[in-house]
């Protein structure tokens, strides 16, 4: 009982640290080695097995950071730092953008603003299996679709409020939380997202849909700021702003005409960067973000099951891919050499960002595990009789709230994930029927949190308060939860029954 209330009451610590904005892996870290401090003399397991113990019940606790940094880097580290690599090519060489600009086509032919707002949330959606940043695609849509809406009279907040959820739900191979919720569950990504997610996110992002063309026309005529009222000079005010500040030159070009105090070779390769920069990104570019995902589908249990290809080295070939294509028409090799050079960088930034938010979550978790916190939840639910779909419920809810008060999609996740078979274990039910709702449920509490980063790259781009903007949200999320817990539970009974 002690060792629950100190976990308990180190969880509340961890949710106010990082809802006031503390760094979220110092956070997770930190708590996870004072729970596992305190649990020496608490508990009677140790931490560590015999074979893999430094002798000494305190180093092992320290011990822990640098096992878990190990095991995470040779399996999930590596594919998410290789989808950050592929993610960053992707941008560097202007295929993010070319899709972007081609799949927002087909929208602007539709006369029904309404439509056209819902629609939008669709198509980002669907973009998040390729684009898998919440705030990256969130600002190329701004840039792209965004003024669409503002020219058929949609308001900024109903337009923004439908861009803001556009990756509310964490699909697909190339999702840090999907690879992560599949290794939990013991199976291949692929396996996860065709047989699992996509069943399930085809109800909600139907529902989502429909709640967005409801409700964003509601709250317009309740403001007055329905398209027949709309103020088009100030549309047409904002929309010239938009256009001077994304077709206007770049920083660099800017910074290379400006000359100064910088150095000839400096200015040179400024200009260089400038015309790269510039120049038309061909069509087809917009096939390159799908390559993975090709190869990811046909390579699997699903079609080919003799050759077998997993998510980091479909990301590496198609990263070469893109460079290649970068050599072919620079008919430059050294172009290419610098699209490849932004692979590792990407590697590097999903390394910090992400690598180590999950292994601050193993920590947290750890801890909890060794103080007993999810023995007494296993205990007290045998004792009331619960079975998994309560079980489920609850989970579902705590990490959906925690992402709310977080404004994060990963750090809750990361942090309860590691859990999730000890839970499932005594319930009698596959690790996954609790892993995928639970997965699912953190990307749609941050859609509605006023301090997600995406929520609030949005609002600032369109100029509306983070608050107002969740207000939009709020009420899409909400039904969108439970649908999503739903259509889970009844998924899982499905197959079940089928298989």
């Amino acid at each position: 009982m002690i060792g629950f209330l100190i976990a308990t009451a180190t969880t509340v610590v961890v949710a106010y640290l990082i809802f006031h904005r503390y760094h979220p892996q110092t956070v997770l870290i930190f708590s996870g080695l004072f729970m596992l401090l305190c649990a020496i003399p608490l508990s009677m397991k140790p931490l560590m097995d015999e074979d893999q113990t430094t002798g000494s019940a305190f180093l092992d606790v320290f011990d822990q950071i640098t096992q878990t940094f190990g095991n995470l880097g040779a399996k999930l580290g590596l594919i998410i730092m290789a989808v950050g690599g592929f993610s960053l090519v992707m941008d560097r060489v202007g295929a993010s953008s070319a899709l972007v600009a081609i799949a927002t086509k087909p929208l602007q032919k539709i006369n029904k603003p309404y439509v056209v707002l819902a629609s939008t949330y669709i198509l980002a959606q669907t973009l998040c299996l390729i684009i898998p940043s919440a705030a990256g695609l969130a600002m190329l849509l701004m840039v792209t679709v965004y003024p669409l809406l503002r020219s058929l009279g949609i308001s900024k907040l109903s337009a923004t409020g439908v861009i803001a959820t556009g990756s509310c739900l964490d699909l697909g191979p190339a999702s840090s939380n999907a690879n992560m919720a599949a290794q939990t569950s013991g199976m291949t990504v692929q396996e996860y997202f065709i047989q699992y997610q996509l069943p399930v996110a085809l109800v909600v992002v139907a529902s989502v849909f429909i709640l967005h063309y409801f409700v964003q026309q509601y709250f317009d005529r309740k403001a007055g700021t329905t398209p027949d009222k709309a103020d088009w000079d100030e549309i047409k005010a904002e929309l010239a702003g938009i256009k001077r500040s994304s077709g206007g030159k770049s920083a660099l070009a800017q910074r290379a005409a400006k000359g100064g105090s910088d150095t000839a070779a400096k200015t040179k390769a400024d200009t260089k960067e400038a015309e790269r920069v510039d120049k038309p990104t061909p069509k087809a570019y917009a096939l390159l973000p799908f390559t993975p995902l090709v190869l990811l589908i046909v390579f699997s249990p699903f079609v080919i099951t003799s050759i077998k290809m997993n998510v980091a080295t479909a990301m590496i070939i198609s990263g070469m891919l893109a460079v290649i294509c970068e050599m072919i028409r620079y008919r430059s090799f050294q172009r290419g050499a610098d699209a490849f050079s932004v692979f590792f960088e990407g590697m590097g930034r999903q390394f910090v960002n992400i690598v180590t938010l999950i292994v601050g979550g193993q920590m947290f978790a750890a801890g909890l595990t060794q103080l007993g916190f999810i023995s007494f939840i296993i205990d007290g639910a045998e004792r009331f009789n619960m079975g998994a779909i309560p079980i489920t419920i609850i989970m579902t809810l705590v990490i959906f709230l925690s992402a709310v008060l977080m404004g994060s999609g990963n750090a809750p996740w990361f942090a309860f994930s590691e859990l999730i078979p000890d839970i499932a274990k005594p319930l009698g039910v596959d690790t996954v029927f609790l892993a995928q709702p639970m997965e699912l449920a953190s990307g749609i509490g941050r859609s509605m949190s006023p301090i997600a980063g995406v929520v609030i790259a949005v609002a600032g781009l369109g100029d509306v308060s983070p608050v107002d903007l969740v207000k939009r949200t709020i009420p899409v999320m909400i039904p969108a939860y439970v649908i999503m817990v739903t259509s889970s539970i009844v998924w899982d009974y499905l197959l079940r029954v089928l298989i």
